[in-house]
């Protein structure tokens, strides 16, 4: 391609395969291929000196071909933390004011339906990662607006995910002690559309908050389940029936978890600021947006090594269909060559039926001329006859519609 559109203008490298010019300078892009600049084939006519960029090496996500009638894959520049720190951006009264990205969402949520443990989930989803019970709304939403202001003045900026690429939300396991098997919780807790994301230069890095539960002895009272110590209040006199159990059960903490993740597919990091009691995390803020900042070249790293990874094993399938393409091209080639074959040894054993049949009727008309009158007469309307029953067998036509091996 690099070499076409050095070589001739785009209209007519367009018109090699069969589109507009238009989409050849997309594929171009889309290739990372170099193209002449408005008015370089004027120059040219005149004598005039134009440059000729060199062809860069391919990056990673850069495709290696292009076929008509292929969707143009579209390429996102690989995430970059600044060059040095973001100056810091002096708010009037921040802090003050809920953040953009909370505003209106403390109401959604508290209006939203309560699943086990009193947790909070909202009608609607493209709301702030915040997964709390209803008692700790107020506090959840006060440290989270603090830190989402902190970032911000940092030059930080925070909001939901744009539409620009695909970003993904951590899954959240809201167990103090998660253990080795996995939180398969029922109901769900709820999940935002769209995750809270932080921007670190280019770098997105996922928000999450999200409210602990801790495992207790629990026994059922009415129709839920209390843990031991709230149970007994309501025990009766004569003690608990002999069928009642208690089993182990989880419980909000009223204590906070911040977990901040890599958003993009193909990478994992997270990394997580867990209170010991209510309150700690307000105390961290500032350590948090500097750990923040900080974490941004490692992800980057991540989301490069994700893309030459994803380009490798893109390559290795495109290696490996072209592959299943020659190896289908070969089964044609031998297919048709047998049928080829075969049609031709039809028509060879056809031309040998057919000289033995001329063969056996110039013997014997060549015999009946030997015979009296009455005889030969007799038998050369026979011969007539048979003739007429065979058929005239045509065996250079047969070879005319023979199909060779390339016209199959």
């Amino acid at each position: 391609m690099y070499a076409l559109v050095w070589r001739e203008p785009m209209l007519r490298v367009a018109e090699r395969f069969g589109v507009s010019s238009t989409l050849m300078a997309q594929v171009c892009r889309s290739l990372d291929v170099p193209r002449p600049s408005r008015g370089h084939w004027a120059k040219l006519s005149h004598g005039k000196h134009s440059p000729q960029p060199p062809l860069p090496p391919i990056g990673p996500g850069v495709p290696l071909g292009w076929r008509r009638g292929e969707k143009l894959a579209s390429r996102s520049p690989l995430p970059k933390p600044p060059v040095r720190r973001p100056r810091r951006i002096a708010q009037e009264g921040a802090g003050d004011g809920l953040h953009s990205v909370l505003v209106g969402a403390a109401e959604v949520f508290a209006s939203g339906r309560l699943i086990e443990q009193d947790f909070l989930k909202p009608g609607k989803r493209q709301l702030a990662d915040v997964v709390v019970s209803k008692g700790m709304l107020g506090a959840a939403f006060a440290v989270f607006n603090e830190l989402l202001h902190g970032l911000e003045q940092a030059g930080y900026p925070v909001m939901l995910a744009p539409k620009d690429r695909t970003y993904w939300r951590s899954a959240v396991d809201e167990r103090e002690s998660p253990g080795k098997l996995v939180n398969r919780r029922h109901p769900a807790l709820w999940s935002p559309s769209r995750p809270t994301l932080v921007f670190v230069g280019t770098v997105a890095i996922g928000l999450t908050l999200f409210e602990l539960t801790e495992t207790k002895e629990a026994r059922r009272v009415g129709d839920q389940y209390l843990p031991l110590d709230q149970a007994d209040k309501y025990r009766p006199r004569s003690g608990w029936p002999q069928w009642s159990w208690t089993i182990p059960q989880a419980f909000a903490t009223g204590r906070l978890c911040l977990q901040v993740y890599s958003p993009y597919p193909g990478t994992h990091w997270i990394h997580r600021w867990v209170e010991r009691k209510p309150g700690e995390l307000r105390q961290w803020i500032a350590r948090i947006i500097r750990d923040i900042a900080k974490a941004a070249p490692r992800i980057a790293s991540l989301v490069e090594h994700s893309e030459r990874e994803a380009e490798k094993r893109r390559r290795e399938w495109e290696l490996e269909r072209q592959r299943i393409e020659e190896r289908e091209q070969i089964r044609r080639r031998e297919k048709a060559r047998a049928e080829a074959t075969q049609q031709l040894l039809g028509i060879i054993e056809r031309w040998g039926e057919v000289q033995r049949i001329q063969a056996f009727f110039e013997q014997a008309e060549r015999q009946a001329g030997l015979r009296e009158a009455d005889e030969k007469a007799r038998l050369l309307e026979r011969l007539g006859q048979a003739r007429a029953l065979i058929g005239d067998a045509d065996a250079l036509g047969a070879l005319a519609e023979w199909k060779a091996p390339d016209e199959r």
